[in-house]
């Protein structure tokens, strides 16, 4: 009898520990608030080293859900996962840290700011907006326009309702860029669309006053949906009174009719979809000072980081990496990755590179797409493939003569950004490397370069026959 109670209790046991071990199951009982359960479960798979039970667990000691607030707990899950590239908990940690810090001269403040940029870095919306914020107004930092222009634009790029309107107005006033109506207007709508109800007051205020981009129409039923969906407050009640007041200028029956149906029928659109994708792609990525500048991103690379981007470019979205931690199945990323290639952004090898390499602990795996980048030609792809071989990570061992030829292929084809840490690196190894190491990296250097020269005559061949 007791060894069958024994084996009941052991049964339960391993059920227990199946249960514990599903991200999936402990992400829904978050959502639904069923933060025992939660807590519990987070707790199991954060055992096992899981980032994104980490982060769970960061902020449920952060808020307090399910578990007495505690920051110094919050702090430290943060901190694990964001040493596996969380984003989100980077950005979590900063504002923790930032919040605690009341000048810029103490630790707090410099290692939160750090948080915030690396985050940013990364392309986290929220982060981004936060140093816009700060240099808007010169929170702990000077002023400075051109700054909190390029942040928010950078923002405003991936959805922020906030961003899109702080920037419609640094286009308004002249900010830290050239006066433009247009652009105001276009992003002051983008946020709008997405119900952030003061780029509606100031929309329809330019609408229906600014000569410039005057619009009485459009103003009349912006008006009205301010007043529709904020019927019990003064923002709502004062809409109502300046949208009845355009009423009697709106001259076309027709006119009014349509503009009428627009509010009725208008519903807030999701971030997501409130910037055109091919926006990521032409409008250029702002350089500032002390975050993506030359210097900036040399002293990232010394220090062994990778230079993990914005995945959205690619299609990439934050829920698919993170179903392919909960699944571990890369394969819907890997297709737009590989969708991405062929539309000639090459990059994405090397961006799914430093994915698997920070996000997902897979430095193996990582090597074999960085691997596929410096074949295609890319020079920051060539330099991660190369430090692999340095350091003998995600390879058999390391490789100083394989290191040496891709550093030097990457110097060959690299910009002012990455040339000085890759002749830096090559200075070292040459330093290091015998003859016989430096004689083979030399041969495999001729022999890429070979290879490399081989593969554009076949391009140039196609490219011909289908002109």
């Amino acid at each position: 009898m007791k060894q069958s109670s024994l084996a009941a209790f052991l049964g339960i046991c391993l059920l227990s520990t199946t249960a514990l071990a599903d991200l999936s199951d402990a992400l829904t009982a978050f959502k639904i608030s069923r933060y025992d359960q939660a807590f519990a479960e987070f707790s199991y798979l954060a055992d096992e080293g899981d980032a994104t039970a980490y982060y769970y667990l960061g902020k449920m000691y952060a808020q307090g859900l399910g578990v007495p607030k505690d920051d110094t707990m919050a702090v430290e899950y943060y901190k694990k996962a964001e040493s596996a590239y969380n984003i989100d908990a980077a950005y979590e940690l900063a504002q923790i840290l930032l919040a605690g810090a009341k000048t810029a001269d103490t630790p707090e403040f410099e290692t939160g700011l750090r948080y915030l940029k690396r985050a940013a870095y990364a392309g986290q919306a929220e982060a981004l907006y936060e140093l816009g914020e700060m240099f808007a107004q010169g929170k702990n930092v000077e002023q400075n326009y051109q700054n909190s222009f390029g942040y928010y634009l950078m923002s405003a790029l991936r959805g922020n309702a906030a961003a899109q309107f702080k920037l419609g107005l640094h286009y308004l006033l002249g900010w830290g860029t050239p006066q433009d109506f247009e652009n105001s207007v276009k992003w002051l709508s983008r946020s709008a669309r997405q119900g952030y109800v003061w780029a509606q007051q100031k929309l329809a205020e330019l609408r229906s006053t600014h000569p410039a981009v005057l619009n009485i129409p459009d103003a009349y039923a912006w008006y009205s949906i301010i007043a529709a969906y904020n019927a019990e407050d003064e923002v709502g009640k004062e809409a109502m009174v300046k949208r009845d007041e355009l009423l009697k200028k709106i001259k076309k029956k027709e006119v009014l009719i349509q503009m009428q149906r627009n509010a009725r029928e208008w519903r807030p659109i999701p971030p997501e979809k409130s910037v055109p994708k091919n926006d990521l792609l032409i409008i250029p990525t702002p350089i500032i000072k002390g975050f993506n500048d030359p210097e900036s991103i040399q002293t990232m690379l010394a220090q062994g980081e990778v230079l993990l981007t914005d995945g959205r470019k690619y299609s990439v979205s934050q829920e698919m990496i993170v179903e392919a931690s909960i699944t571990k199945n890369f394969s819907k990323i890997e297709k737009q990755i590989n969708n991405a290639v062929k539309k000639g952004e090459v990059e994405a090898y090397a961006y799914y590179g430093d994915l698997l390499r920070s996000r997902f602990q897979n430095t193996p795996a990582a090597v074999d797409w960085y691997r596929k980048g410096a074949e295609e030609g890319d020079p920051y792809a060539q330099y991660q493939l190369a430090k692999c071989y340095c350091e003998g990570k995600g390879v058999d061992a390391p490789r100083p003569s394989q290191c040496y030829a891709w550093l030097k292929v990457a110097l060959d084809h690299s910009e002012d950004t990455l040339n000085l840490t890759i002749q830096n690196a090559i200075n070292a190894i040459e330093a290091e490397i015998d003859d016989n190491e430096l004689a083979q990296g030399h041969q495999l250097y001729a022999e890429f370069n070979k290879k490399a020269q081989e593969q554009e005559k076949k391009k140039d061949i196609i490219s011909n026959i289908f002109e």
